[in-house]
């Protein structure tokens, strides 16, 4: 499993070089859970698989919903045993339909096994720049949290005479109320507004 940034993206956008051993590590980390996160958020693995073998259940009916979004090609249908025939049984239709032809898709439990190819080949720019800021993001709390010695709230820190100044215990977010690592928003709102084209919706 691929991570839909990289390092170097994480640097560009924040405009600094990311070096060490702990800090390339926190970056990995925050560039796997960015790519998880917007897995799970669109209910997709949006990276290219090809051969991909599913067995659905079906209500019956004409179509059939594949899971896994762009569909690219459909190698087998295999329904209660028998193998069909692209265009004679079934066609590919627009947004992952598999419909049926001349007659509805027999009804059952796990009674239908298809072959498939989707995803991408290459990641679409805003999904990169989706996951880019996430990470950026998760990362530069680490760094905060390093600074602050894993203290969370630490607003103003001085030398001479040492003291601290703690902010309220706020900034996980509307109802969250959380501060620190824990706090940080994996997707941001409008994140999730670019990211609801790629959203797999069940049917």
């Amino acid at each position: 499993m691929a991570d839909f940034c990289t390092k170097q993206d994480v640097e560009n956008l924040l405009q600094i070089e990311i070096s060490g051993t702990t800090r390339i590590a926190s970056c990995a980390r925050a560039i796997g859970e960015a790519t998880v996160a917007i897995r799970n958020y669109c209910h997709q693995y949006l990276e290219w698989v090809a051969d991909d073998e599913i067995t659905l259940d079906c209500a019956g009916g004409t179509r059939v919903f594949l899971p896994e979004l762009p569909v690219t090609e459909v190698s087998e249908v295999i329904e209660d045993g028998e193998i069909l025939t692209e265009d004679d049984d079934y066609k590919l239709g627009q947004h992952g339909i598999l419909h049926r032809v001349n007659c509805d898709w027999e009804a059952g439990i796990q009674i239908i096994t298809i072959t498939y190819s989707h995803g991408y080949a290459t990641l679409p720019d805003d999904i990169v720049a989706v996951a880019t800021r996430a990470a950026g993001r998760v990362y530069q709390v680490g760094l905060r949290a390093s600074d602050t010695e894993g203290v969370p709230g630490v607003s103003a820190k001085s030398l001479g005479d040492y003291s601290v100044s703690y902010a309220s215990e706020v900034g996980g977010g509307v109802g969250e109320g959380l501060m620190g690592v824990s706090g940080a928003r994996m997707l941001l709102l409008s994140e999730k507004d670019i990211l609801n084209k790629y959203r797999y919706v069940m049917q």
